[in-house]
């Protein structure tokens, strides 16, 4: 019982969570474009909500290193993909998407490389374990939203 009324609240959270991102943009001025190629506030990008540290990047698909993307058209379905892309860190903080000033970043993918995680698209999608290292792509117009709860990460991806 305690643990189903966590997920309970986690989830209610993480809607709430949603609704405030989504009202912050309404306010958003945006400007024309970004480096990014996407126009801000339809960017993608991520908030770290957790003491671990999250790895994204901003060039999937190209770039010096590599990423294994589960879903590599951004899509809740498994179509891995060993792509190149420069890997940036990230400690706890919003990193990409709508911003209050420039530069702009367009998230293209997130992992955490130090401890597997959980993702679900949507605030009521299904929960799926996605192995450390093992990176989830967001499209421009998603935001991924990470808790800790009970030692683990969850990961919320939702519409902008």
């Amino acid at each position: 019982m305690r643990k189903t009324m966590a997920r309970f609240i986690r989830a209610v959270a993480v809607v709430a969570t949603g609704v405030a991102v989504a009202t912050g943009l309404a306010v958003l001025n945006a400007p024309a474009a970004s480096a990014g190629g996407c126009v801000p506030p339809v960017c993608g990008g991520v908030w770290n909500n957790t003491s671990k540290t999250m790895s994204v990047t901003v060039n999937l698909g190209s770039g010096s290193g590599h990423c294994d993307v589960w879903n590599y058209d951004g899509g809740t379905a498994n179509k891995f993909k060993y792509a190149k892309c420069d890997q940036l860190d990230l400690g706890r903080g919003t990193f990409g998407g709508p911003r209050n000033k420039p530069p702009y970043f367009d998230v293209d993918a997130f992992t955490y490389n130090g401890q597997g995680y959980h993702e679900r698209f949507g605030p009521l999608g299904t929960w799926h374990w996605r192995t450390k290292g093992v990176w989830t792509k967001i499209r421009d117009y998603q935001f991924a939203t990470c808790n800790m709860d009970d030692g683990q990460i969850w990961c919320t991806i939702l519409p902008l």
